[in-house]
């Protein structure tokens, strides 16, 4: 691609590759998937980090407390109110590891209290909890870190070809504009040459009117065709620079660039097998994923709301060692053991039906979703085999409409050639001339449409048939 700058912006020459490429790198569309791509990474990063220990410092480094309260006075056989102050500090560190398993999770702790009280006995107490350590765990019979283990993989590869699925259609709408450009470029230029060779022939044509060689009528059909050229050329220059701005909007290039175009032939001959496509979109394309992950999810949900309509349970156990004192290094001695245990369990007796229904709900949830896991999968499969079909024929009819444009081409500089030397009238020339246009843009349609129909199976697919691999871009 040869580039060089200009006061203006810039003056580049495209292929259909490379314009591909700046597409799928630099193009706006192209970041903003990127960017919603980090989010789903730095998720899947945040759930793999959850699963390794988990240190922490709670700390209260200093708390200040005035307030009145009631105290008995035992000698005088009454309650009264009196000032109370105290300071008071505390730092634990914590640490847990989650258990998957079974879906709880260990953890341990080592605390250091000191409470410092104000008022006539003054009073400083170390408080210490050495070591601690615990199992906790809710809903014995559900364990979301299973169900986790499962999803949280399948949202990622949804991520990734979430990102390829995106960045491809950011491919095909640069196809897309490329060749309203190319179809632009070629008519701007045919436009040109025509508007050259009306130039030409009205000449001709007053010399040969001079000699009455033709007819007033004649001579008046090609001096508007010639006006209908300047019209032509003037049209064809804006819809050009148009479309030369919205390729280079879409590619995130100043839009005074300068483009011009390289149109590309076809690929050497490339027969796509539909189940081999349909196969591939069913290993890469992310509505394939989505509908799978969307029924995992339904599962999870109907497997805790099973088990919470019968009932939920919680345990929580721990062992260690505390002890306080008022200086602190007789905090550390003579230990003595710290235990906690608890059972907690929820059982509906009455209800009105809350749980079940609720259960009932996510059951039909999970129905819905894997009918629309196979409606999902079925469409896709259609949309691929059509698209296979549709690049297998533009194959074909791009090939055919390369060879009428040489020949639309030949025919008119042959006629051309015989009106000049006044052995073809005037009808035939136009008649030679619409045929030429009409093949031209034909040409041009067709290879749009070829690559283009190439690019959306490539985006249903997320495989790149030529190169025999699928798609990647994380």
């Amino acid at each position: 691609m040869a580039q060089c700058s200009t006061a203006q912006g810039q003056s580049l020459s495209l292929d259909i590759y490379r314009t591909v490429q700046i597409a799928t790198h630099s193009s706006f569309t192209a970041q903003k998937q990127r960017a919603l791509y980090n989010v789903s990474r730095y998720q899947h990063y945040s759930w793999q980090a959850s699963l390794k220990p988990q240190f922490s410092l709670e700390s209260t480094p200093l708390m200040y407390q005035r307030y009145m309260t009631r105290r008995y006075v035992s000698t005088e056989d009454r309650d009264e109110y009196r000032v109370q102050r105290y300071l008071y500090a505390d730092a634990a560190i914590s640490v847990t590891q989650v258990f998957e398993p079974l879906g709880g999770s260990f953890y341990g702790s080592s605390q250091l209290g000191c409470l410092q009280s104000f008022g006539d006995q003054r009073q400083t107490q170390f408080m210490t909890i050495p070591l601690a350590i615990g199992y906790r765990q809710e809903l014995m019979f559900y364990n979301p870190l299973k169900w986790n283990r499962a999803i949280e993989p399948l949202k990622l590869t949804k991520a990734e070809k979430q990102l390829a699925y995106g960045i491809e259609n950011a491919a095909t709408e640069a196809v897309e504009l490329f060749f309203t450009l190319a179809m632009a470029q070629s008519q701007l230029r045919m436009a040109e040459e025509y508007q050259t060779s009306c130039d030409t022939v009205c000449a001709i044509a007053r010399r040969r009117f001079n000699i009455a060689s033709i007819s007033k009528a004649e001579l008046s059909l090609l001096e508007l065709e010639k006006a209908n050229a300047s019209i032509a050329l003037a049209n064809a220059r804006i819809a050009h620079g148009r479309a030369v701005q919205e390729l280079a909007a879409c590619l995130g290039m100043p839009t005074s660039s300068d483009i011009e175009l390289v149109i590309p032939a076809v690929m050497p001959p490339l027969h796509i097998d539909p189940s081999e496509a349909v196969a591939h979109a069913r290993e890469n394309n992310p509505q394939y994923l989505e509908a799978r992950e969307a029924v995992i999810e339904a599962r999870r949900t109907a497997a805790k709301a099973r088990v919470e309509k019968n009932l939920s349970m919680g345990v929580d156990v721990s062992i260690g060692f505390n002890q306080a004192s008022s200086r602190f290094s007789d905090a550390y001695r003579h230990l003595l053991p710290k235990d906690f245990a608890s059972v907690t369990l929820n059982v509906p007796l009455l209800d009105w039906g809350k749980r079940k229904n609720l259960h009932l709900a996510a059951l039909s949830q999970l129905e819905m979703a894997e009918r629309t896991e196979q409606e999902s999968a079925r469409n896709t499969e259609v949309a691929v085999r059509i698209a296979v079909g549709e690049f297998n024929e533009r194959q074909t009819i791009a090939a055919s409409a390369s060879e009428a444009l040489t020949m639309a081409e030949d025919a008119y500089a042959q006629t051309l050639g015989r009106f000049i030397r006044a052995q073809a009238d005037v009808y035939e020339l136009l008649l030679a001339q619409s045929h030429w246009q009409t093949a031209s843009q034909n040409q041009i349609a067709s290879l749009q449409n070829y690559w283009l129909a190439y690019y959306r199976l490539r985006r249903l697919t997320l495989y790149d048939y030529s190169l025999k691999q699928p798609i990647r871009y994380n």
